[in-house]
């Protein structure tokens, strides 16, 4: 089985030594070690992701359903892994964002490759007059806000947590806007997806019963 994911540092990253670590990426490892499949796991840009999953290069992605690549192309648990929050970051006493038409007249820093829900695409459509920035790591885009180059940034749970133990911003404002599950995703072009999906979702549930695995809420 081919695994795939893209470095979101917390949640699925390479670490110094090359190994895949995080904590969605644990979920993923002890699941699958738990039902002696022979699989690998390696990391992606999302771009080539989810273009290898909707081939089914890639049988699984451990990751949020809603995305529109993974909607048409994957079998998807319904049991919630862990929760990802995606937020909006500024610093100081600026408009607050709530909706995506708030940054009308603004900057904005996007990562590379993201959607961010519905707002990504948005956003770099021109007719919507957003000046937007699209750095291709985590540390540039928080580097980026912290030097005044844009207004606001897009970003997620976890990311920050990370990031901001190095990049310190004062002032810096944070504001929750959605919220997502991850979930085991199965490429429906794998041999017998339903029934592989159905081998995971017991194997992660005997683990979190039997202690080996926290159930993230």
């Amino acid at each position: 089985m081919n695994v795939g994911y893209f470095e979101f540092p917390g949640v699925t990253y390479t670490d110094d030594k090359g190994k895949p670590a995080g904590l969605v990426n644990e979920i993923t490892i002890k699941t699958l070690d738990n039902t002696k499949m022979k699989y690998s796991i390696q990391s992606y840009s999302a771009p080539m992701l989810f273009d290898k999953f909707s081939k089914g290069e890639i049988h699984l992605f451990n990751g949020v359903s809603t995305l529109p690549t993974i909607q048409t192309s994957a079998v998807s648990s319904q049991i919630p892994l862990f929760e990802v929050e995606m937020r909006a970051y500024w610093v100081g006493n600026k408009p607050p964002i709530k909706e995506k038409e708030d940054l009308l007249g603004h900057s904005v820093i996007l990562l590379k490759g993201f959607t961010y829900k519905d707002w990504g695409a948005w956003i770099r459509d021109q007719k919507n007059k957003v000046v937007f920035y699209e750095p291709y790591t985590h540390e540039s885009a928080y580097e980026m806000l912290k030097k005044g180059r844009a207004e606001y940034l897009l970003s997620y749970k976890y990311i920050d947590d990370e990031i901001l133990s190095k990049v310190k911003i004062p002032d810096l404002v944070v504001k929750p806007l959605f919220q997502w599950h991850c979930v085991f995703n199965i490429s429906k072009n794998t041999p017998n997806a339903a029934a592989l999906l159905k081998k995971l979702e017991d194997s992660y549930q005997q683990l979190v019963l039997e202690g080996k695995l926290k159930k993230h809420e």
